[in-house]
């Protein structure tokens, strides 16, 4: 079995499960959706496509927070008043607004915050995966438009499951006197449930899956578990 790693690291990035427009909130580290739906715009998949999104997230992923960044958040506004365009670019329509009113919104995100990401499964689409992030299709964001990565997200394929290669990662190049956190997908038994599986990216028919993930340390110099 091989992995693809992705670096996630910019200024701001933004992992939402539960966004409404008023207030849209981050996880602490990578969504399955937001990393999904990244590579989906690598590979130029349609939003609709359930085949493709299917095959997507039937990868295993795992995430090594190695700088967790800080929680902060944007005061945003959304139309108010009565400008020349407004009726062409659907403003008020878009967030809710009666005319003349503003829509005010709260967006969480994390700043200067870095992860490593692995997805592990069938090898052919593990290679495309990383192909496409070298040359996306589309435009590739954090989680949220506009939030750009400060360096190149492909980081190579790898060896072994997803939890595996992260792990082997720590012990051969990270440099850390403090644990790390590491989340990894696991059964419903001994898991935290996240809704964050996606299903169907279609603006007006959004549907998420639930999966299950825990939470583990990389203590410094820890030997890469066997199996």
């Amino acid at each position: 079995m091989k992995s693809v790693l992705l670096r996630l690291e910019g200024p701001m990035q933004s992992w939402g499960t539960a966004s409404r427009f008023e207030i849209r909130d981050t996880q602490l580290e990578p969504s399955k959706s937001g990393v999904l739906g990244l590579v989906g715009a690598a590979l130029g998949v349609a939003r609709d496509d359930r085949e493709q999104l299917a095959r997507l997230a039937g990868l295993a992923m795992a995430v090594l927070v190695e700088k967790p960044g800080i929680l902060r958040s944007d005061y945003q506004t959304a139309g108010g008043g009565d400008w020349p365009g407004r009726k062409r670019y659907g403003v008020y329509k878009a967030s809710g607004a009666a005319s003349g009113a503003a829509t005010l919104s709260t967006r969480h995100y994390l700043a200067d915050a870095s992860f490593l990401v692995a997805l592990s499964g069938d090898e052919p689409l593990v290679a495309l995966i990383d192909s496409a992030l070298r040359a996306p299709k589309w435009t590739l964001w954090l989680g949220r438009k506009g939030y750009v990565a400060t360096r190149p997200i492909a980081e190579g394929l790898v060896d072994g499951g997803a939890a595996e290669a992260l792990w082997r990662h720590v012990s051969m190049f990270a440099e850390t006197r403090e644990s790390l956190r590491l989340v990894v997908e696991t059964g419903i038994a001994d898991g935290e449930a996240r809704m964050d599986v996606p299903v169907d990216f279609s603006p007006d028919h959004r549907v998420f899956g639930i999966r299950y993930v825990r939470t583990e340390r990389i203590e410094p110099r820890q030997e890469v578990p066997c199996g």
